[in-house]
C-alpha cells in the first residue's frame, strides 16, 4: 500500500505539479493533490472488508466457524466494519505522516485531525464496500462495481480539479462533484494547511459517514439474516 501510495505521489503528482504552473490559480498544485494520493490509498484498503464479505458468503466452510463464534452477532457485524477502519488507517499511516509532513503539521496538533478525516472516509468506504458486497452475486460483479466506485472518487471529485473547473467545463457533474466523499475528504484535509482550523473542517464527514457505516451494517445483517 505504501509504495502504491509513494508511486503516486512521488512521480505521478510530482509530474502533475511540474506540469501544471502557479499561473493556473493553485500555488502548488504537487501539495494540491497530494492528500488524494493518500485517500485512494485508503479507499483501496477500505474496499478488502467488502472482498472479506463476499468471501465469507460463498465460502461455505466458514459459516461452522462464524455460527460458533461466543460473540453477539451485531457485535461481529460492526466488528467487520470497525476492523476495515484499522486496516485503511494502518495502511495509509506512514502515507498520512508524509502528507502531513509536507503540510507542515506533523508537529502539530492537527495531526489528530488528518487522521481522523483518513478514519471517517474509511469507515464511509468500508460501509460502502460491505453493502455492495452484500448485494452482489459473483466476485466480477462486485470487482467491476468496486471498479466505477473508484473512478468515481477519483475523477468526479475535487482531487485533481477545482470545483470552478466543473462549473466552467461540466456544469452538469457540479452536483456530482460536490456530493462525492472523496470531495469532502481531500477539502477537509487542504484545509488543514490553515492554522487555527482544528477539527472544523471534519463536520462535513461525520453524518454521511456514519450513514454509509450503518447502510453497511444492515446490509451485512440483511445477507447473513443475522
Amino acid at each position: 500500500m505504501f509504495a502504491n501510495f509513494a508511486i503516486d505521489l512521488f512521480i505521478t503528482a510530482v509530474t502533475f505539479g511540474n506540469l501544471i504552473p502557479p499561473s493556473s490559480g493553485i500555488p502548488s498544485y504537487f501539495l494540491y493533490i497530494a492528500p488524494g494520493s493518500n485517500l485512494i490509498t485508503a479507499a483501496v484498503a477500505a474496499f478488502q472488508s467488502g472482498r472479506d464479505v463476499w468471501r465469507e458468503k460463498y465460502i461455505k466452510d466458514m459459516t461452522s466457524y462464524l455460527l460458533s463464534l461466543p460473540a453477539p452477532r451485531l457485535v461481529l457485524a460492526g466488528s467487520r466494519i470497525m476492523g476495515g477502519v484499522a486496516r485503511s488507517v494502518i495502511a495509509t499511516f506512514p502515507g498520512t505522516l508524509v502528507i502531513c509532513y509536507l503540510y507542515g503539521i506533523l508537529f502539530d496538533p492537527r495531526i489528530f485531525a488528518a487522521y481522523l478525516i483518513v478514519g471517517l472516509f474509511s469507515l464511509g468506504i468500508v460501509g460502502l464496500s460491505m453493502s455492495f458486497a452484500a448485494f452482489s452475486s459473483s466476485i466480477e460483479v462486485f470487482v467491476t462495481v468496486r471498479s466505477l466506485v473508484q473512478l468515481y472518487l477519483s475523477f468526479h471529485s475535487t482531487l485533481f480539479y477545482q470545483v470552478s473547473v466543473f462549473q466552467q467545463q461540466a456544469p452538469f457533474l457540479v452536483p456530482i462533484v460536490s456530493s462525492n466523499p472523496m470531495s469532502w475528504a481531500v477539502e477537509a484535509f487542504r484545509e488543514l494547511r490553515v492554522a487555527g482550523t482544528g477539527f472544523t473542517p471534519i463536520s462535513a464527514l461525520i453524518a454521511p459517514s456514519l450513514f454509509f457505516a450503518l447502510l453497511g451494517l444492515g446490509s451485512y445483517l440483511w445477507y447473513s439474516k443475522l
